[in-house]
């Protein structure tokens, strides 16, 4: 049996986040692992293994010295996930770029985390613990144009936005986007389908498995992840990636959604024995 701890931040409200660590970590305990949820910076029960779980695109600094008490930390460097830090693929004014364009938040979920954890920390009458930077909110779809000439000022202007060459995996089905989930050594990854060109849950006609190219493996080299959840296309054989999330919410459960989280869920133990 193994002592687990989940490091959360004190705004992220876990247990009732709909995260996918919380579907996870019931089958650690029906494993017979021993799992606690710890919410804040600070000295944490003994354990063999913690999970950084903090729902921000920058983890602050107290989190992370607070890790290093733990033997092994899963996504211990993953600790900035900005559109910045991510995406290759960033227009500046004057690039040689013609193709159309969106604009983002630079942080991720659309700045919708930051945001949260603000508003529940001045209603608690505190100073917000969160990594210095601007949060603007954008919760609804990122826009898309035709062309970078066409970006209002006021986004170029904005530190808390991106702009992005928009480059959409297509066919005679519609616009794709491929969904890679992993923990450990432990993974899949599906391709899902829209007639629109910002795929989402609600507008998904199509789906299937899709496999990991050598090209995002090599981008969760670089960015640090144990854990978590890249959103990519493939244009003209060439591996994007969109975005990378190292809180996913938990899917919709299936019996065989159930039985691919039981399969993640393992990966821990790999993640383990490696690290013996």
């Amino acid at each position: 049996m193994s002592r687990i701890v989940l490091l959360t931040h004190t705004q992220d409200n876990f247990q009732h986040g709909g995260y996918l660590l919380d579907v996870l970590a019931r089958h650690w305990v029906g494993a017979g692992h021993d799992v606690t949820v710890v919410a804040g910076p600070g000295k944490g029960p003994q354990a063999d293994v913690a999970v950084m779980h903090l729902d921000l695109s920058v983890i602050p600094a107290a989190y992370a010295d607070a890790s290093r008490q733990y033997p092994v930390v899963v996504n211990a460097a993953a600790t900035d996930i900005r559109k910045r830090r991510v995406s290759r693929h960033l227009v500046a004014p004057g690039d040689v770029w013609t193709g159309p364009v969106i604009v983002k938040t630079d942080l991720n979920c659309g700045g919708v985390p930051e945001a949260r954890a603000i508003n529940r920390f001045r209603q608690d009458g505190r100073p917000a613990d969160l990594a210095p930077g601007p949060v603007t909110l954008m919760p609804g779809p990122y826009p898309l144009f035709r062309s970078a000439r066409d970006v209002p000022e006021a986004a170029w202007n904005n530190p808390g936005l991106v702009v992005e060459r928009f480059l959409p995996e297509r066919d005679a089905r519609g616009y794709w986007v491929r969904i890679w989930t992993f923990f450990g050594d432990r993974e899949r990854c599906t391709r899902y389908c829209s007639r629109d060109p910002i795929v989402k849950s609600a507008n998904i006609v199509a789906r299937e498995p899709a496999p990991v190219p050598d090209e995002l493996r090599a981008e969760r080299e670089r960015l640090g992840f144990d854990y978590g959840k890249f959103d990519f296309v493939v244009v003209d054989g060439q591996a994007i990636l969109l975005d990378a999330n190292r809180t996913p919410g938990a899917p919709a459960q299936t019996p065989e959604m159930n039985a691919s989280n039981a399969q993640l869920a393992s990966g821990l133990d790999a993640m383990l024995r490696s690290a013996c």
